[in-house]
């Protein structure tokens, strides 16, 4: 029984170094039959990575933008601001309101200006109108201006300044006097304001042609009468055309009931175009054509005896509207046919020859 106990110790022992040769790493045990033995590598761990708190997640807001900033950010920001009021901004001004419409109030077709039997309308446009209470059918601009003309007859634009050069008032092979300088010793009339005036005979009637291009503002031709005192100074006829830059000419003393053709007041002439007769009507002792030019008298009535100056008493003038004063002058000008006409030298003299 003894001997069976050693044998069994002895066996025990034999086994406890086998044991220890063992691999318990993980290593591959030896093949003694494998030719090519190799060594494996141990099975690689990954680390366990320690996680954060639950008590702070992560915000994304929180993190830190990877893009650069935008160069515009701040004006961005300025276009998506809202208004005090809280309504964001528009993209574009909004448009205008065009207003209403222009309409017609005359009943008679034809041209008005803008601030004649018009509403809503431009004074400086001259409109066609086919009636009442209708829209015009077309519209002119009027570069300089509008002229409202009497009851009757067609509203204009008015002319163009001309080029400034004057020719004499009567036309070619005319052989014409001057029968009273500017700024006459002889008289009381061609002095002071009204010193550039001039009177021209030949010993008749002869037609009277218009100095410089422009719009007839005062226009009287119903007269017959004259003398040779103060008593019928409001008995002359006249026209006076306004030449578009501030000045206008007035031709005195027309012979009555010869207004030349085409000339209406409010209507349009041309440098050259015949005007009247020349007569003695008015304040005068005989037939002569008075000439002056002088200031335009702003915002003054126009046309006051109608468009062919038959529309008012025979021994009535508006002076007021047009003639010379301390506010509206005489002015110096020079023809082309005569450019020492300002010198004013107490001259009689015959005149040069005109190309008018």
């Amino acid at each position: 029984m003894r001997a069976h106990r050693l044998l069994a110790l002895l066996l025990l022992g034999a086994l406890v170094p086998l044991a220890a040769c063992g691999t318990d790493d993980g290593a591959a045990p030896f093949d003694p039959a494998d030719p090519n033995p190799s060594a494996t590598a141990p099975p690689t761990t990954t680390p366990t990575v320690p996680t954060l708190p639950d008590a702070a997640p992560a915000d994304a807001s929180s993190a830190p933008d990877a893009s650069p900033p935008s160069p515009d950010a701040s004006r961005d920001a300025a276009i998506d601001a809202t208004q005090p009021d809280g309504s964001k901004p528009d993209a574009a001004p909004p448009t205008p309101d065009a207003g209403p419409s222009p309409l017609c109030l005359a009943a008679t077709p034809g041209a008005y200006c803008g601030n004649d039997m018009m509403r809503d309308a431009d004074p400086k446009v001259l409109y066609q109108c086919p009636g009442a209470n209708r829209a015009p059918t077309s519209s002119t601009p009027c570069a300089n201006g509008c002229v409202v003309a009497p009851a009757g007859t067609a509203d204009t634009c008015a002319a163009p300044a001309t080029t400034g050069t004057y020719r004499l008032p009567w036309r070619a092979g005319t052989s014409m006097r001057l029968t009273q300088d500017c700024n006459d010793s002889c008289c009381a009339d061609h002095v002071g304001d009204a010193r550039y005036a001039w009177d021209f005979a030949n010993g008749g009637g002869f037609p009277i042609v218009a100095v410089r291009g422009g719009t007839v503002t005062h226009l009287k031709m119903n007269s017959t009468r004259g003398c040779g005192t103060s008593s019928c100074v409001n008995d002359t006829n006249l026209v006076v055309v306004d030449h578009g830059d501030g000045t206008h000419a007035t031709y005195l003393h027309l012979q009555g009931g010869t207004l030349g053709p085409g000339v209406t007041c409010g209507g349009t002439v041309t440098r050259g175009q015949v005007l009247g007769t020349a007569g003695t009507t008015g304040w005068s002792t005989g037939i002569h054509l008075h000439l002056q030019v002088s200031r335009v008298h702003a915002g003054a009535p126009r046309c006051e005896c109608g468009p062919t100056g038959q529309g008012c008493a025979a021994n009535t003038v508006p002076w007021a509207n047009f003639w010379s004063s301390a506010a509206y002058p005489t002015v110096a000008v020079s023809f082309d046919e005569w450019a020492a006409a300002s010198t004013c030298g107490n001259r009689r003299m015959a005149m040069p020859p005109s190309q008018n």
